[in-house]
């Protein structure tokens, strides 16, 4: 294999063997091992204008050959490029949007909860107010729900999770108190989806008179509260940073469910349905704050409008009110199964009888519109004597 070589490189440059001789003169047999002579080299050497005209001649022959490849005339090269990375960015956005939108819309891992600790809905027999409905519609009472299609709901949850974690960086002292609720407490501190409200202002007096040692309260209280809440809204509001680590008071206090009926009409949800809707609520509260004490508002008194503030039908028809006392009645039942469970009965703050027919049988009583001017949240008055039996009884 050696020889091969060396035979074929010398071949290739016509190398001559050596034939030395005794003389040592001989230049000529001395240097006969070296390749012929090679015919000179000429270089050119042009001006900078040839030299342009020949990098632009190159610079078409490159964009020639790159037509002929792609057999575009006018296709630039970076195209696959881009597309390929609108792919990719694109891709990326929509996995992030999907994440946060499964994440936001509820941080539990089931999406079909039929059970919670002693709670299913299988106990539920009718989910309808009127035994003869069956199609009203009624919020799973065991799963968290938020309300993000509603802007200004989502601006006063966000709201609330800032005042619940102290965002002004104040020296918080524990609280006494931390009520809990739809737009009958919100009402309280003079607000709505987290805004205050003109003509509720006077509320916000009331509350700091009461519940704010600043302003010469008793205790110091915090309501985290939002317009239309159900339990449902509530329990997802929880789970979802309104009960920070951070949060501490003695006292929870809840008043949830008037809305759980929803609107006007018996043709919706049924005892049942609203009363394990609380009770997940409180269970939830429990398991979070165990060393806490917890407090059910009973739902509070409220009537129609074209009742004038009746609550019960003289001919013994069924009334949204009706359907209160029994929730109330159970949820009075529950407290005091358990040792850090309390009921609050405010239905008397809100009650009067007519004045024309006072009936032993409380058929006649309604809602005097100085405590409650729609018959549903309460005036400044009404806020007045609600806190006023809070403090004198807790």
């Amino acid at each position: 294999i050696t020889y091969k070589f060396i035979f074929r490189t010398c071949s290739k440059f016509k190398m001559k063997p050596l034939n030395l001789s005794d003389d040592p003169n001989n230049d000529e047999e001395t240097l006969s091992f070296l390749a012929p002579p090679q015919p000179p080299i000429h270089i050119t050497v042009t001006n900078k204008k040839d030299n342009n005209n020949i990098r632009s001649e190159r610079n078409k022959n490159r964009a020639r050959r790159h037509r002929r490849h792609h057999g575009s005339k006018t296709a630039p090269f970076c195209v696959p490029w881009m597309i390929e990375s609108i792919i990719f960015m694109t891709s990326i956005v929509l996995v992030v949007l999907i994440k946060i939108n499964f994440f936001t819309a509820s941080s539990h891992p089931l999406q079909d909860v039929t059970e919670w600790e002693d709670l299913s809905l299988e106990d539920i027999t009718h989910w309808c107010l009127d035994v003869n409905t069956t199609d009203c519609a009624c919020s799973n009472p065991l799963l968290p729900l938020p309300r993000h299609g509603y802007n200004t709901w989502s601006y006063a949850f966000r709201q609330n999770v800032k005042e619940a974690n102290n965002d002004k960086k104040q020296q918080f002292r524990d609280l006494d108190v931390v009520f809990l609720g739809d737009s009958i407490l919100e009402g309280f501190k003079g607000q709505k989806f987290g805004k205050n409200v003109i003509h509720k202002q006077d509320n916000t007096k009331v509350f700091q008179s009461l519940f704010n040692m600043d302003y010469g309260g008793k205790f110091d209280g915090l309501i985290l509260a939002i317009a239309g809440d159900k339990s449902p809204n509530l329990l997802w509001r929880i789970q979802n940073g309104e009960f920070p680590k951070a949060l501490k008071s003695k006292v929870y206090w809840i008043l949830i469910g008037t809305n759980d009926f929803l609107k006007d009409g018996i043709e919706h949800c049924s005892e049942e349905v609203i009363l394990m809707g609380i009770k997940r609520v409180v269970e939830e509260i429990q398991l979070l704050k165990p060393e806490s004490t917890i407090v059910i508002n009973g739902i509070l008194p409220r009537a129609t409008k074209e009742s004038g503030g009746r609550l019960y039908n003289t001919n013994g028809d069924k009334t949204i009110m009706n359907a209160i006392d029994n929730v109330n009645e159970e949820l009075k039942d529950y407290c005091n199964q358990s040792d850090n469970l309390l009921y609050f009965d405010a239905k008397d703050v809100f009650i009067d009888t007519d004045s024309d027919d006072d009936d032993d049988n409380g058929q006649h009583q309604i809602i005097p519109q100085t405590l409650m001017q729609d018959y549903l949240h309460p005036t400044t008055l009404g806020y007045q004597e609600l806190g006023k039996k809070i403090v004198h009884e807790h």
